[in-house]
């Protein structure tokens, strides 16, 4: 429960009207608030949420913050604040300060939902975890994560996800990981960032707020390994595969949809059986294999929670229907997890279709990047490659320059879906990836009624 106090504590606000003495939740979203909630008013760049206050007063709310004069209905508790966002990520820090859980914040330029998702799995084997649902890793999503908080959890998982300079700070200043987690360094988010330097000093933000009691995992095999390490004020627990690392996988073997390695620790071994086809899942593997070999888990819980994994939606879902597998990727994509997932393409049988929209959020690099995927696809012998989209043109161009002869530019799903049923033949595999703002869950879903 939070109430009244709670919030003019966390955030130096002013009681201005009415009054509370506690809130059965907090909302940002006045379209769902539920009777007895506080409404937080979040300004963005296309909308104010002061002018939602009346209609969160309808639908029950006791009480609002508000960053600017404004008259409400009724006699509800109105709070004024500075800054309504900061007001939200203080009332939530506040909050966290109340568990002494463990509380471990993931973020990295690929991989962190997979890492998220597989230490939850392997921490419910201990005990009730929190985790970060769906898309909320960002400046709203991590406060109502906190928020969810109660004392029938043991852990908590937190996946932390940022644009540019400055943001994983601030969920890391309301989070206060006790283990935090990088994955990798990539050329995500270089439209903001404009280069890897600035990509690896975004996310060793998370880094900020620990003490020499923290842990940090990180990756050994990133050329950023040693920078990250420096950053880090407590202990280091490294994970990989090629490079010397206290978390290591050996053994490695893919088949079919699946994988089979041996994590290595200085203290045990656990042969894994893995439900997934990927190094780049081994690697997500290993951090979640980390955090939870830091916190004292179990050997044979962390190889139950990984081998019972299941990934999230339109991540690298495979599916089997009538006549043929689809690898639905559509969540999202970036020159790594494009090419990661290209490469895991390549272990099945002929034939092998790689249907591949635009990756945004690449600035200069964008055209660059595109056209090294497609080289790629040639060289991993992929038979047919359908492109959707403006920027993917260049994929197109380049695979085709590097000698794959089966390629098809299209402008957008509709085209790309009627060149695709008319080549799809029985046995086939089909890849569909792209970022998210292609929308490539359409052919996906298409394909399977067609098939």
């Amino acid at each position: 429960m939070i109430t009244l106090k709670d919030v003019l504590c966390a955030t130096g606000g002013i009681l201005k009207q009415g009054h509370a003495s506690s809130f059965s939740g907090i909302s940002t979203d006045s379209r769902h608030i539920k009777k007895g909630e506080l409404f937080i008013p979040i300004i963005g760049d296309r909308f104010d949420g002061h002018k939602f206050i009346a209609a969160a007063v309808k639908k029950g709310a006791s009480a609002s913050l508000a960053s600017r004069k404004i008259k409400v209905p009724g006699n509800i508790a109105l709070i004024s604040v500075k800054d309504t966002l900061k007001a939200f990520h203080q009332i939530a820090r506040s909050y966290r300060e109340r568990f002494k859980i463990p509380l471990i914040g993931v973020t990295g330029s690929s991989g962190k939902t997979t890492t998220k998702d597989m230490l939850a799995s392997i921490l419910s084997m201990s005990g009730k975890t929190l985790k970060t649902d769906e898309n909320y890793n960002n400046e709203i999503g991590v406060p109502k994560t906190l928020l969810m908080l109660n004392n029938t959890y043991k852990y908590a998982v937190i996946e932390m996800a940022m644009q540019g300079l400055g943001e994983i700070r601030e969920l890391a200043r309301m989070s206060r990981p006790n283990i935090a987690v990088i994955t990798n360094i990539g050329s995500a988010h270089m439209e903001h960032l404009k280069s890897l330097d600035n990509v690896a000093k975004a996310k060793s933000e998370i880094l900020k707020f620990q003490g020499g009691k923290d842990v940090a995992i990180l990756p050994a095999d990133d050329k950023y390994f040693d920078h990250l390490k420096k950053k880090s004020k407590g202990k280091v627990i490294s994970f990989g595969i090629d490079s010397p690392a206290d978390v290591k996988a050996t053994t490695i073997r893919y088949e079919g949809d699946r994988a089979s390695f041996v994590i290595v620790t200085r203290t045990y071994q656990i042969a894994v059986n893995f439900p997934l086809p990927g190094k780049h899942n081994i690697y997500d593997a290993l951090a979640a294999a980390a955090s939870a070999y830091a916190l004292g888990i179990a050997p044979s819980k962390i190889k139950r929670g990984l081998e019972k994994f299941k990934l999230s939606s339109k991540r690298l879902n495979i599916i089997y229907s009538k006549n043929i597998r689809i690898i639905d990727d559509t969540y999202n994509a970036n020159p790594d997890s494009m090419a990661a997932s290209l490469s895991i393409l390549e272990n099945y049988p002929p034939r092998r279709i790689a249907v591949l929209g635009d990756m945004f959020e690449l600035g200069s690099i964008a055209r660059k990047s595109h056209e090294n995927i497609g080289k790629l696809a040639a060289n991993l012998n992929i038979e047919e490659l359908i492109t959707v989209g403006n920027l993917s043109k260049f994929t197109a161009k380049s695979a085709k320059s590097a000698g794959l002869s089966n390629v098809y530019m299209t402008r957008s799903n509709t085209e790309a879906l009627r060149i695709l049923k008319k080549m799809i033949r029985q046995n086939d595999t089909v890849l569909v990836k792209g970022s998210r703002g292609m929308h490539l869950e359409e052919i996906v879903d298409r394909l399977k009624k067609h098939a």
